[in-house]
């Protein structure tokens, strides 16, 4: 018997034998570092869940239950176990699913920024038709300021195309060693000349180590992001800069990512726009194109990072910590 238990003790995932009454039989070492992290009622909870299927009730094997307790997400395999108690294997399936939902998001951003790229391609002559003549013009009429605002809206078409051309073209990276503070002090001095009444709060962890990243695009993606904080308090309150080792469960567990946290003290992206908000064209402002994120997003990715959004008007970008043999 001592030579089974051991082989359970060896597994991974939670096994927990349980009577009728929600009694603990036995439970493996996996079983009790699932329970301290559900605390009680919780763990209780999902171990009394595959009681209520009928199935079960009749002294039949289930596999494949789906339970989700405080947003984490499992699979219960129930086996009979003398007088109606039940050997549970507990699977948790929480990082897979959030994985699988985000390939699909990546994957829908991939299929619409080609699309646009492919339609804006064919803008780029009559764009660059409409600058030529315009700077002609100018030479020889009077009203300049007409002419001004022509090449002013032209060369905001042109910046939009090459925004969705980034989504699409792989970015050259020109990776350098450099501490992340710089990088994002720079960022801040460009955004906070330009509004002087907000006030940018840093909260920086002096310890962390230097990252492998290229500092003019990752420049670019702190910059849209500030400027994205500052549009939603309207110029006027106060953005916080947050740095620190991530120990994110699904994306850091190991502690070998870095996050930095822009929160502003606006309300928040509504609710509606959550899950749409890396999406080309998807913008919470009345004049927004919905590009910056998505470039952003992409110069993230290319990095190895992740860029998301995770509530009370907060960003968060992970991104690697260089392993030795980069250094």
């Amino acid at each position: 018997m001592e030579k089974f238990e051991r082989i359970l003790e060896s597994i991974d995932d939670p096994i927990v034998v349980v009577s009728q009454e929600g009694e603990i039989i036995y439970m493996n070492q996996a079983g009790y570092i699932l329970k301290s992290q559900l605390g009680i009622k919780q763990f209780d909870e999902l171990i009394r869940y595959p009681f209520s299927f009928e199935f079960i009730k009749k002294g039949m094997s289930v596999k494949g239950i789906f339970k989700e307790i405080n947003k984490s997400r499992f699979l219960i395999d129930a086996f009979p176990y003398e007088k109606k108690g039940l050997t549970l294997l507990i699977r948790d399936i929480t990082r897979f699913i959030e994985l699988e939902e985000l390939s699909k998001k990546e994957g829908l951003i991939i299929t619409v920024s080609k699309l646009l790229s492919s339609v804006f391609h064919d803008m780029k002559g009559p764009v660059g038709g409409i600058k030529g003549a315009a700077q002609l013009l100018k030479e020889d009429i009077q009203d300049k300021e007409l002419i001004d605002d022509i090449l002013y809206e032209t060369g905001r078409i042109e910046k939009m195309i090459n925004e969705i051309a980034l989504l699409t073209k792989p970015v050259k990276l020109s990776k350098v060693h450099i501490n992340i503070h710089k990088v994002l002090d720079d960022a801040i001095k460009t955004v906070e000349k330009q509004y002087p009444e907000v006030d940018f709060e840093r909260i920086y962890d002096p310890s962390l180590p230097d990252l492998l990243i290229d500092p003019d695009y990752m420049n670019r993606v702190f910059i849209n992001i500030l400027r994205n904080g500052v549009e939603a308090i309207n110029g006027k309150g106060r953005i916080r800069i947050q740095t620190g080792i991530s120990w994110d469960k699904i994306y850091s567990p190991k502690g070998n990512k870095v996050f930095i946290r822009i929160k502003d003290s606006g309300k928040g992206v509504p609710e509606e726009f959550i899950d749409r908000l890396f999406i080309p064209f998807v913008s919470t402002k009345k004049k927004g194109m919905g590009i910056g994120l998505s470039s952003s997003y992409k110069i993230v990715k290319e990095h190895g990072g992740i860029l998301r959004y995770i509530g009370d008007a907060t960003f968060e970008i992970l991104l690697p910590i260089p392993e030795r043999s980069e250094k």
